[in-house]
């Protein structure tokens, strides 16, 4: 098992405070993300785009390639669909492909805040149903020693046993995080999640999944993602642990703009 793939930075776990306007007032946020870079992101120069950018919680998003401003109650910054990533059509998905509305979650499955997220988004797919598709994206930073062999672990358990495993093996991986992930304890979630023991072990030490979770790392990289979790929603980006209210409106937002 390599180290680590391509993310070389520091990490750093954030609690962020952004301003938002609402009714003529100031009002302040707590998103929570962990962060491949120590510093806080600089808050953009030009004043109408600051409350989307400094909404959205983060480390990425002022980087993220603008192309027009998001509502200004959207936790969330608008990009140019060019540079949204596209998935591979073998990630781990959940959803029909045709959804007008694609949830793309580039997360770590060390990372607490992705666990406080994935609640978050299971709730999206009960209230929206066939009307959305989430994808799974693996970004395991490299200060969660365990992130990068529960990405390819999921991969394998993925390539095993089909969807429903996976989404097993996500969500019994969060709950065990507390706990401690370790290579024991990974293994023990891919079998319980119907991984066959002896194929896992030769998926490992093939290095089967490496590249798969580098394409996910460099998709990140590309479009200036540098914190987990982090969306994309359809062409809305968006960074931290956010609260249902915030990214339900991100999802309405992007789905009355796909029915248009």
């Amino acid at each position: 098992m390599k180290a680590a793939f391509g993310v070389v930075a520091q990490a750093a776990t954030l609690t962020l405070h952004a301003a938002r306007p609402a009714a003529g007032a100031l009002l302040f946020t707590t998103i929570f993300g962990c962060s491949t870079e120590t510093r806080a992101p600089a808050t953009p120069a030009a004043a109408p785009a600051a409350p989307a950018a400094a909404s959205s919680g983060v480390v990425g998003a002022a980087s993220a390639p603008v192309t027009e401003q998001a509502p200004s109650e959207l936790a969330a910054t608008r990009v140019d669909p060019r540079k949204v990533p596209v998935p591979s059509a073998d990630a781990p998905s959940r959803g029909p492909v045709d959804a007008p509305v694609t949830v793309q979650v580039f997360s770590d499955f060390e990372c607490p805040f992705c666990a406080m997220a994935a609640p978050v988004v299971r709730e999206l797919e009960g209230e929206f149903g066939g009307s959305i598709r989430v994808v799974w994206r693996n970004l395991p930073l490299p200060m969660h020693p365990h992130a990068a062999l529960a990405a390819v672990t999921g991969l394998e358990v993925y390539a095993e046993r089909g969807g429903a495993a996976f989404w097993r093996f996500h969500d019994s991986t969060f709950a065990a995080q507390r706990g401690g992930l370790d290579a024991k304890t990974l293994e023990k979630l891919a079998v319980d999640a119907g991984a066959d023991p002896k194929r896992y072990h030769e998926a490992l030490e093939k290095h089967v999944h490496d590249a798969k979770v580098q394409a996910d790392l460099d998709a990140g990289d590309a479009a200036g993602i540098n914190g987990t979790p982090a969306f994309f929603i359809n062409s809305y980006f968006a960074v931290g642990a956010l609260p249902y209210p915030e990214m339900r409106a991100i999802v309405v937002q992007a789905l009355r703009e796909a029915k248009r």
